[in-house]
């Protein structure tokens, strides 16, 4: 479950483009913290769980039951496309970790 939890937060918080920072201070816990919980070091009370859910303004259930989406086929067609051109997964993480950057950066100035 902690390794599912960490995910869910992570992934609607990026969704939201929410630092983790701001998410940290919003929860009213430590950066740190929070950052072990995401990458699945620590497991959180329910009562931290509750923080963070509220801070995200989500259902608790949400955090802690993940659902598997299909599959969009138009993003799978850019996918492919994007293998067909020589991207690897690399280039593409790094280009979403940019484009999260610039609009965190944004949010912040």
């Amino acid at each position: 479950m902690r390794k599912k939890l960490g995910l869910q937060i992570t992934k609607i918080r990026i969704e939201k483009c929410i630092s983790l920072t701001k998410l940290a201070d919003k929860a009213g816990i430590s950066k740190g913290y929070l950052s072990s919980i995401e990458n699945h070091k620590t497991n959180p009370s329910a009562q931290t769980i509750q923080k963070i859910a509220k801070a995200l303004e989500v259902p608790v259930e949400q955090l802690l039951c993940s659902k598997a989406e299909p599959l969009d086929q138009e993003w799978i067609e850019l996918m492919v496309q994007a293998k067909e051109l020589g991207l690897d997964k690399e280039e593409i993480r790094d280009y979403l970790s940019y484009e999260m950057w610039k609009r965190l950066f944004k949010e912040e100035v």
